[in-house]
């Protein structure tokens, strides 16, 4: 068991297959984040997982940032691994990882390479590693106390942007990120939930919702922008809808929602101000 390493998931609809690739952790304190679920998902997990995991749910889905937060909070070790169901990465990766991290006393986490396809690794090759500016975060080793300090993600954003948003924060400060040049993980993408009509739709509404957000918060929204989106996708709703393209149909719905979704946000953020 590696003593100072926390690995935190969030789980959301995650398919049975992505949860039986989770005992890669079994050498590692793991901690779950199960999101629309209930006490019966954590017995069918148990049966899953063959090691011991600390596990927490919630009955609705409070999205990302909200639930990696409170992970974070969980966590008592030196440093730990965010990451996500759909990611794929060995234990000595992880360690090495590791090394890196405490190589720079600047670096606030560490990131591998990604791949889709299986590596060869040559473990005689040099743990090699470059400052970056951005970096990929679907898997990070974090240098818990640092990350603590400066705060993890914004919790304004539910599922997407968040990540962006945490880099230009970081690259406010003295702390720094680097990418691994020789340490691999794969990555499956938009793995980590099961496929559906209702997922899609969320994602949809999210990342729209995300990208308006993250203008506001670096103050370069431009209102031009809302109502091209709006226009745009409420005519191409109505075009597809004629054109019985109901699946783009209900994408340019997602987004339409995720504008409003935004401009509600922006209210209720202008009304708090004034008052």
């Amino acid at each position: 068991m590696n003593s100072d390493i926390t690995v935190i998931l969030t789980l959301f609809k995650t398919p049975k297959k992505n949860l039986h690739q989770l005992n890669q952790y079994k050498n590692f304190k793991v901690i779950l984040f199960d999101q629309a679920s209930n006490l019966e998902n954590k017995k069918m997990i148990k049966k899953i997982l063959k090691f011991d995991f600390k596990y927490f749910f919630s009955s609705r889905n409070l999205g990302l940032s909200k639930s990696s937060n409170f992970l974070l909070s969980k966590v008592k070790t030196k440093y730990c691994l965010f990451t996500q169901p759909d990611i794929l990465i060995k234990s000595f990766s992880i360690n090495n990882l590791k090394k890196i991290l405490k190589k720079d006393k600047k670096a606030i986490f560490v990131a591998p390479k990604y791949s889709k396809k299986k590596i060869r690794i040559n473990s005689q090759k040099k743990l090699g590693y470059k400052t970056v500016k951005k970096i990929n975060a679907a898997c990070l080793l974090c240098d818990v106390k640092k990350l603590k300090k400066i705060g993890f993600f914004d919790e304004d954003f539910f599922l997407y942007w968040e990540d962006i948003y945490l880099m230009k924060k970081i690259n406010g400060t003295k702390y720094r990120m680097l990418e691994a040049q020789n340490i691999y993980a794969m990555h499956e993408g938009g793995k980590s939930s099961v496929n559906s009509p209702e997922i899609t739709y969320i994602r949809n509404v999210n990342f729209t919702f995300g990208e308006l957000l993250y203008d506001f918060k670096v103050k370069k929204l431009r209102i031009i922008k809302i109502l091209r989106k709006f226009l745009q996708n409420l005519i191409l709703f109505f075009f597809n809808i004629v054109k019985f393209e109901l699946k783009e149909s209900k994408n340019n719905l997602a987004k339409i929602n995720g504008i409003i979704k935004f401009i509600l946000f922006y209210l209720r953020s202008f009304l708090s101000i004034k008052n």
